[in-house]
């Protein structure tokens, strides 16, 4: 047995560091960034109608967390200060880029100088092809930025087993809070690599106990002025949520997740196997690698499961909380953890073995891609399509339903719009103090057929979850894919 000459593997890693910049390239151009392609975009626009001020508050009453949103206002007041033209939506997706834009940056020298070109080059291309990451770059929601502060806690993981420097265990607890700040599901595998690291310590390193401590009490206390607003969040999911319950195919897209999106049932299923087979091939080797790469690799296999099993756990027991996107941020440290793992094996056919498993896996996602972007691109360009029809129809009239929790002000140049009053508050605040923010009036169910009535010229559309208006009024289906549905008033 020898050892693989190194320089193949820095062509290897270089290469797809040319990829991963060529896939940068392409998020700033696709499609996808001068279109809204996801109903809780419409979401993030709404909110960001309010002053940064206001904006914990609205939040509170969501089921997020508030640094997305706060970083989305900032840029854009920013611009706006120094009087900057630009095209808001176009800055907002922007913002979902740059975390991919930093992590090419930390590859190319953090982890390229730590860990090698393949590392680096493995790791940063994963990130923008495997599962959705390509998808989730250009919307406008908190999920690259979470997976980059989860990524970044985890490289700061390795520093505070390697060195004793304390500026280390504060990068640790600030990015970790930053995480937490950003998506709860980015909070549970940094709470498993926390778990794994108080073993690994009171194991191996109980002189740096203390740290451990003092890290996870300055992260319990930066996060705890949030606190009563995820207790009011909890108490409102466990009222009622969206998100349905947990079948058997969902635990199986959920372990695939990190490769292939979960309705590739198929693929997860494959990508599934082939890792397992990675798992069973490598564990022959695992003694070989050094003690704290051991732990350092199973500690992002354990954040990943970890995740699934904590989120799938609640969904059964308690109410359903988990969808497979949420997985996202854990599984960009399970990718790391596979590029790091496989750039410390040095025999060449076992290098060979393990990295040609991954490339299949890799080749898996890969082929979902087009599907993937048909699946978000097709309907939410009709959905873009008539917007832009109706938003330059002074014959139209759009009715939104409060349930979506948003509007479509982006769309109503010269429509009037409407609100369903059924609901009588939207984002903490009653229906009437709104209208400061908003240009809408207010209609009860009960009250349509007076303005169908009344509007016997006017194109009357509703935006809406559900189809629940045949005893007020007759509709017909204009979008009925994907959320939210669109019906036109017969």
């Amino acid at each position: 047995m020898f050892n693989f000459n190194n320089e193949y593997k820095d062509i290897i890693g270089t290469i797809f560091l040319a990829l991963s910049i060529i896939m940068l390239g392409y998020m700033l151009v696709s499609p996808f960034n001068q279109m809204i392609i996801h109903i809780d975009e419409y979401f993030t626009i709404s909110v960001l109608n309010f002053p940064i001020t206001d904006l914990a508050y609205v939040i509170a009453h969501d089921v997020h967390p508030p640094l997305y949103y706060l970083l989305l206002k900032i840029a854009s007041d920013i611009l706006t200060i120094f009087g900057i033209g630009f095209d808001k939506i176009f800055i907002y997706k922007i913002m979902t880029i740059i975390p991919y834009a930093i992590i090419l940056i930390l590859s190319v020298t953090k982890i390229k100088n730590e860990y090698g070109y393949f590392t680096a080059g493995l790791f940063a291309f994963s990130m923008a092809v495997m599962s959705e990451f390509l998808v989730y770059y250009s919307i406008l929601r908190m999920y690259s930025w979470a997976a980059l502060f989860v990524v970044l806690a985890f490289l700061y993981l390795r520093d505070v087993i390697d060195k004793n420097d304390r500026k280390y265990w504060a990068l640790l607890t600030i990015f970790s809070v930053l995480a937490a700040y950003t998506h709860y599901f980015a909070a549970i595998p940094i709470v498993c690599i926390y778990i794994c690291l108080f073993i690994y310590l009171l194991l191996n390193d109980k002189e740096k106990l203390k740290y451990w401590f003092i890290s996870a009490i300055c992260g319990i206390i930066l996060f705890a002025p949030w606190i009563f607003s995820l207790t009011s969040q909890l108490t409102s999911v466990s009222e009622g949520y969206w998100i349905p319950e947990i079948t058997f195919n969902n635990i199986i897209g959920f372990l695939g997740y990190f490769v292939t999106p979960t309705r590739n049932f198929y693929t997860c299923i494959f990508s599934v196997v082939i890792f397992v087979a990675i798992i069973v091939y490598t564990a022959t080797i695992f003694n070989r690698i050094d003690k704290k790469d051991r732990f350092y690799i199973l500690c992002g296999l354990i954040a990943y499961l970890g995740t699934i099993i904590i989120g799938t756990g609640v969904s059964i027991m308690v109410r359903p909380i988990m969808v497979d996107r949420y997985l996202l941020p854990s599984a960009a440290i399970l990718w790391f953890a596979i590029s790091f793992m496989i750039g410390k094996i040095e025999a060449r056919k076992e290098f060979i073995i393990v990295f040609a498993l991954v490339l299949i896996m890799m080749v898996a996602g890969i082929s979902q891609l087009n599907s993937s972007n048909d699946y978000w691109g097709t309907v939410n360009m009709h959905r873009e399509a008539f917007f832009d029809q109706i938003s330059q129809d002074n014959d139209s009239i759009v009715i939104n339903d409060g349930g979506n929790r948003m509007f479509y002000m982006e769309f109503s140049n010269k429509t009037d719009m409407y609100l369903l009053s059924d609901q009588y508050e939207l984002y903490g605040y009653n229906l009437s103090e709104l209208h400061d923010t908003f240009d809408f009036k207010e209609i009860s169910k009960d009250e349509l057929p007076k303005l169908v009535k009344e509007n016997p010229d006017k194109n009357i559309y509703i935006i809406c979850r559900n189809t629940d208006f045949d005893k007020h009024i007759k509709t017909t289906p204009v979008i009925d894919k994907g959320n939210p549905i669109i019906l036109k008033v017969a």
